[in-house]
């Protein structure tokens, strides 16, 4: 698979939502017909994702730290998505840059990797367009599932969600939710798989390694996230 699809399949459901990616017209359906392989420019689905408002920075701070040329690598798409080796390179210091000249997060970062649950837990909206609540910070972050049932447009999965209790971020134990499935985006898919999601929207079947990396690098992040900065928590 191309990083350039990967990248895609993880950033157009908050695309079609309104929350990231909107600088370009029609931005979510572009994404959608790459997905489906329909003939559309690579040229055009690279200016739509390097648009988008947080996750671009960090597959250039990735791509570096690692010597690698291109950000859309497939490699550097999935560490920053899931999670693998190559955030292990990347220093905290670089990573404190990133936040302080690009985010302006806050500076809980003494054990953290440029994750997407990290920028989701730690940094939050960048763009305004989202309200995190406890249950936002659910949906934002990078779930996953083994799927036990499957009707019309719907997969029920067992998954971890993440809570916050205390004021303080966990993932829970399994529970039976719901998502939803678009057989054009994520057709090969049977009973047992495990999926990943994005906003309640199914996006991939993941492996056994892509999954511990992704329990993994989500723990980090919870664990380096600290406090909860919203509302309602508990």
């Amino acid at each position: 698979m191309l990083g350039l699809k990967l990248a895609a399949i993880y950033s157009y459901p908050p695309c079609k939502l309104g929350f990231c990616g909107a600088k370009i017209k029609n931005a979510s359906k572009i994404l959608a017909d790459f997905i489906q392989r329909k003939k559309i420019s690579l040229a055009k689905v690279r200016r739509v994702l390097e648009n988008f408002e947080a996750s671009y920075f960090y597959y250039q701070l990735i791509a570096r730290a690692n010597g690698i040329k291109d950000p859309f690598d497939y490699k550097v798409v999935e560490a920053y998505w899931l999670g693998n080796k190559l955030l292990d390179k990347v220093k905290t210091t670089d990573l404190k840059k990133l936040v302080l000249n690009k985010f302006v997060g806050p500076g809980l970062l003494s054990k953290a990797k440029p994750h997407h649950s990290f920028h989701v837990l730690i940094i939050g909206s960048i763009t305004g367009r989202v309200r995190f609540t406890a249950k936002v910070y659910d949906l934002c972050r990078i779930g996953w599932g083994k799927v036990i049932g499957v009707k019309n447009s719907k997969l029920k999965v067992k998954s971890r969600p993440l809570l916050i209790k205390n004021n303080k971020f966990l993932l829970g134990k399994e529970i039976e939710k719901e998502i939803t499935w678009d057989r054009r985006f994520l057709s090969d898919l049977k009973l047992g798989d495990v999926v990943s999601f994005h906003w309640n929207i199914a996006c991939q079947v993941i492996n056994k390694r892509e999954n511990e990396n992704l329990l993994k690098y989500t723990l980090e992040s919870v664990n380096s996230a600290g406090n909860a900065r919203v509302k309602g928590a508990n």
